[in-house]
């Protein structure tokens, strides 16, 4: 009868607890948390590059933080090609671990500036398409590194652990960074910043903004680069080639 006793109480209490996903948290997410499952891929229609992202246990950002807005430059003309590299593929994947990053760095944001959002250009791209890129490249070959790495090389996109991103308001708006995406001139480069607004070349709101996105993105553990405000790395390329599988 003791037990009998046990048993219903525990049911009981399963039954009358509020679900896990109706809990709401201030907390901000933790870089081990368990991430949801992938969807049915019988229930929706995938792309193949969507599927190629899956099989290689790489994680849609929005699953982990809804706030973040997607916009893949490659997936439109609106780049520096003028070609539709992605297709169908309109989705935004990362390695796991860098992908918590990028949702740590959101709810980093939104405890600084309420109403701006992380806006991703670009996330996880294969190093079939990171050739296309170069070979699509109307420029001298000694040139072209300057635009795109070399995919012999291989980017850290190529592994998952680099983004592309920018903010927007709540509008949708992106904030005033001075350039647009794949702009490449020093205007773009953060080692000129600080000369380029004491000349008026660029404001102090424009560098305002780009310093609160590099302030959400290392303090959630993402790196710098001098040559592109846009562009951070969750790892260093020897550390990806030794831990992380290839996009092929």
């Amino acid at each position: 009868m003791r037990l009998l006793t046990i048993v219903l109480c525990l049911l009981l209490s399963r039954c009358t607890s509020t679900p896990q996903s109706e809990v709401k948290s201030t907390e901000a997410p933790s870089l081990i948390a368990v991430i949801e499952p992938l969807p049915n891929k019988d229930s929706v229609v995938l792309s193949t590059l969507e599927l190629q992202m899956q099989e290689a246990n790489l994680i849609n950002v929005q699953w982990l933080n809804s706030d973040i807005v997607v916009d893949l430059k490659y997936s439109t003309t609106d780049n520096f090609l003028q070609q539709d590299v992605y297709g169908k593929f309109e989705k935004a994947y990362l390695e796991e671990f860098t992908a918590k990053k990028l949702a740590l760095a959101q709810h980093h944001l939104r405890q600084l500036q309420t109403g701006v959002n992380i806006k991703i250009w670009d996330a996880a791209r294969p190093v079939s398409l990171q050739q296309k890129m170069w070979d699509a490249l109307n420029v001298p070959a000694n040139q072209k590194g300057r635009f795109v790495s070399n995919p012999k090389n291989h980017s850290l996109h190529n592994y998952g652990c680099a983004v592309d991103v920018t903010l927007v308001d709540i509008n949708g708006i992106e904030l005033d960074m001075g350039t647009i995406f794949d702009q490449f001139d020093s205007l773009a480069q953060p080692k000129y910043e600080q000369l380029l607004m004491q000349t008026g070349v660029i404001s102090k709101k424009q560098l305002s903004n780009r310093r609160l996105l590099r302030q959400v993105m290392t303090s959630a553990g993402f790196s710098t680069i001098t040559s592109e405000w846009w562009h951070f790395n969750s790892c260093s390329r020897g550390y990806a080639k030794l831990n992380y599988p290839l996009l092929n």
